[in-house]
């Protein structure tokens, strides 16, 4: 994969040259900078609707079934300059799924836009490995990693002596300068409104995009934007169990970007509860504000 020189003025193209002579490139209208959204629906506007999303938007939900992600556009939902800001939290999105075990890195806003900065994506990996490579990535991390996922996480083994996920988690993080805290949901919500959550912050009831997404680092998590669709019936997330099936790989890096999404913007259908760890960490929260405040107040009487 390398860049073409064509395209030195545009953004980011792959490209797969080979010895024989004839080149592979994935060429969309967005890789042009001239081509923003506002162009996108003018020349929407010109032709057939069923056309533009085939032909421009690569998108063949007609043939493969419906798209789950149907807000996101690679224009409005991708940035190539967003990145890690060590002055806010981490927020590590976890789908423990072995076979690809997929993790995302995200970062809120103030403005409550949601950004995917990284993605630890191992095709065969395990709690440990993705924990080690965490560590490469941020081990030296100063502030607070906020660690969402979904509720089967919690499971341990049929052993009394067996750990949850969480807890290798925990353990495996004891000794990094950061500080864990788990927002780990007491239920799973459904896909219908996991699906429906994340879709209202790739664009919400205004037209404004909510979630960025890095096109480079985030490769997993943009193929399953685009590709990943409902079983028949709009009820499910489409899941292919035959490794020997390309969809075999998607949905996983979905899965775990939805979770953050879930905890911290749900449906009011389906609204996630506070665990009993996060109402302590709260609660601790608010007893040292409140001793802050007394100890001010005192300091500033001892002056009158």
């Amino acid at each position: 994969m390398e860049q073409d020189r064509l395209y030195a003025d545009h953004k980011f193209v792959p490209v797969v040259r080979h010895p024989g002579g004839w080149v592979l490139a994935f060429v969309h209208y967005s890789a042009d900078q001239s081509k923003d959204e506002e162009w996108a629906a003018k020349a929407r506007l010109r032709g057939d609707a069923e056309d533009w999303e085939k032909e421009m938007e690569i998108n063949f939900q007609s043939v493969e079934g419906v798209r789950c992600f149907e807000n996101f556009s690679l224009i409005t939902n991708t940035d190539k300059n967003i990145g890690f800001d060590e002055n806010k939290p981490l927020c590590l999105c976890c789908d423990f799924n072995v076979e690809p075990m997929v993790w995302i890195v995200a970062q809120i806003q103030p403005n409550e836009t949601l950004h995917f900065i990284d993605e630890i994506w191992l095709k065969t990996g395990s709690v440990i490995q993705n924990c080690e490579e965490f560590l490469n990535r941020y081990g030296d991390f100063y502030g607070d990693v906020i660690i969402y996922g979904d509720k089967s996480g919690q499971a341990r083994g049929q052993q009394d002596n067996q750990k949850s996920n969480y807890d290798i988690m925990k353990i495996q993080f004891k000794r990094a300068p950061f500080r864990v805290r788990m927002k780990v949901p007491t239920r799973n919500p459904s896909n219908v409104n996991s699906v429906a959550a994340f879709n209202l912050r790739l664009k919400d009831k205004f037209g404004n995009p909510r979630i960025k997404i890095h096109p480079v680092k985030c490769e997993h998590l943009i193929r399953d934007m685009v590709e990943v669709v409902w079983e028949e019936g709009k009820t499910q997330i489409k899941k292919v169990r035959k490794r020997e099936k390309p969809y075999f790989w998607r949905t996983h890096a979905a899965d775990a970007a939805m979770s953050i999404v879930n905890r911290e913007w749900p449906t009011r259908k389906e609204a996630t509860r506070e665990t009993e760890d996060e109402k302590k960490y709260n609660e601790q929260q608010d007893l040292k504000k409140r001793k802050k405040l007394k100890s001010k107040k005192r300091l500033l009487g001892a002056f009158k």
